[in-house]
């Protein structure tokens, strides 16, 4: 695990993953509207208290009218994120990278960043990852695998 800012001032420590973190997304909300739609598996290739980055097979637009939820554990906490996209970018030839920022209460802010400073002690110290929902493989072949799963899903609807 690496840290740091690459140079820009953040309000909260931001963790980048050695090994991404698999959460669940779900659009819940789109222009104020409600949504009750499925959820898709992302990785998550930094987390700070204030957002995260992730990687997806979804094309999604930036802005804050897109209320997104991440479902995922840090430090073995189980965590419920909500936040919007604040930029996107293509990420290989079919896939998208997102930046996320949280639209939470403060307190939930301070407890997301106290899990991502215990977890960053936890890689200085060497202990390493041990458990939790991370992804060891190659990154390309996740989210490849993820696109075909709701392609044929798509196709066994119609």
């Amino acid at each position: 695990m690496a840290g740091g800012s690459g140079g820009h001032k953040r309000e909260y420590f931001r963790l980048k993953m050695d090994h991404p973190l698999c959460a669940d997304m779900t659009i819940v909300l789109v222009k104020g509207k409600q949504l009750e739609i499925g959820s898709t598996k992302v990785l998550v290739e930094d987390i700070s208290g204030g957002g995260l980055r992730f990687l997806s097979h979804l094309k999604m637009p930036a802005s804050d009218q897109l209320v997104l939820q991440f479902e995922t554990e840090l430090c073995e906490v189980p965590l419920k994120m909500h936040g919007h996209v604040v930029r996107s970018q293509a990420w290989g030839e079919r896939f998208y990278e997102y930046a996320v920022r949280f639209t939470m209460e403060e307190a939930q802010h301070q407890e997301i960043n106290r899990l991502v400073n215990q977890l960053a002690i936890r890689f200085r110290s060497n202990r390493g990852i041990t458990s939790g929902p991370y992804w060891r493989g190659d990154r390309q072949a996740f989210l490849q695998d993820l696109a075909q799963a709701d392609k044929t899903l798509k196709m066994s609807k119609t």
